[in-house]
């Protein structure tokens, strides 16, 4: 009985150490896109989201984080019949070949291909019939995502360098958000890469808010000189309300809140102290650089457009 416990105890540790290492962190994304002009648009979403399922099933993410590898299918129909009936039905043959590439570079990584028949009242449903016959444990699926998942580690081991440096570039023209997203974009699976990128993130994060937080202060100084009022520390108290405090001014920040403080009358007094306090709970989150990091990253990915991944799969 105690051999049993103790192999149980096993195989929970294994389960809980496995489902760790499959956090959305930890794997590798994939975005699940499907630009095949000559599938109905209702099946084609179908399409799309068997792909998702497919990603998850196989230890990768769609995560949000990067915009840079997909899956994606294209149908090559084999044969088209009508069968007489009522009401008549279509039966189609086809081929879906399978990619997993890099939109950037334009390249695919690897491939394999399904045979798959469907029938439906209408072409739309003949298409999502045959999709019903994709399953994320196929063997040919599995083998092709091994692969891709190999070439694709290997490309962050190997061009590690080069995305920190173009990360820095970026950040050298403020352009702050692409940098932190193209960071925080590489998986944990590669160990090396993923903290000298996570290192890199916080660095560019630290630049971000230090240059904001110049502006924003400047600006909040401004309006106090002009505006040394009731109605001008309304003013300064929105303006403030943007600057983290993790920034390396933040003292200037406080020795002008204490001097818009010092200036006012109990009841402009009380209101300023009620913004004040609500700058400081809501900056609660700011708190971890990593978080936030991971907030940016996320926000950007999700705001760029995606007609351009689409163009791009499309010529695969």
């Amino acid at each position: 009985m105690k051999a049993f416990y103790f192999i149980g105890w096993i195989i929970l540790c294994c389960t809980t150490l496995h489902a760790q290492a499959l956090s959305d962190e930890g794997r590798i994304s994939l975005n699940a896109v499907v630009a095949d002009e000559n599938i109905p648009a209702e099946a084609c979403r179908n399409l799309e989201n068997k792909l998702t399922r497919v990603i998850a099933a196989n230890g990768y993410a769609d995560n949000g984080y990067c915009d840079r590898f997909v899956l994606t299918a294209k149908v090559d129909i084999l044969s088209k019949d009508v069968i007489p009936s009522m009401p008549a039905r279509i039966s189609q043959k086809m081929d879906v070949t399978f990619m997993v590439g890099d939109v950037i570079e334009n390249k695919v990584y690897s491939t394999c291909t399904i045979s798959l028949a469907g029938i439906g009242t209408n072409e739309t449903k003949t298409f999502i019939s045959a999709f019903s016959k994709i399953h994320p444990n196929h063997a040919e699926l599995q083998a092709m995502l091994v692969e891709a998942r190999q070439k694709i580690v290997a490309f962050y081991t190997n061009r590690c360098g080069e995305i920190v440096q173009g990360a820095q570039t970026l950040a050298d023209m403020q352009q702050y958000d692409e940098a932190i997203f193209r960071l925080m974009s590489v998986p944990n699976v590669c160990a090396d890469c993923y903290q000298q990128c996570q290192s890199a993130a916080t660095a560019i994060f630290t630049r971000k808010i230090d240059n904001e937080a110049t502006i924003l202060l400047n600006q909040a100084k401004a309006k106090w000189m002009n505006q040394p009022n009731a109605t001008g520390a309304q003013a300064v108290a929105s303006i403030i309300s943007q600057i983290n405090p993790q920034a390396s001014n933040y003292n200037e920040v406080v020795a002008l809140r204490n001097e818009v403080s010092s200036k006012l009358e109990a009841d402009a007094k009380q209101e300023w102290d009620f913004r004040m306090k609500q700058y400081e709970d809501n900056q609660a989150f700011k708190h971890s650089i990593v978080d936030a990091c991971k907030a940016i990253g996320v926000a950007f990915g999700n705001g760029q457009p995606k007609n351009a991944t689409r163009n791009i799969v499309n010529r695969w």
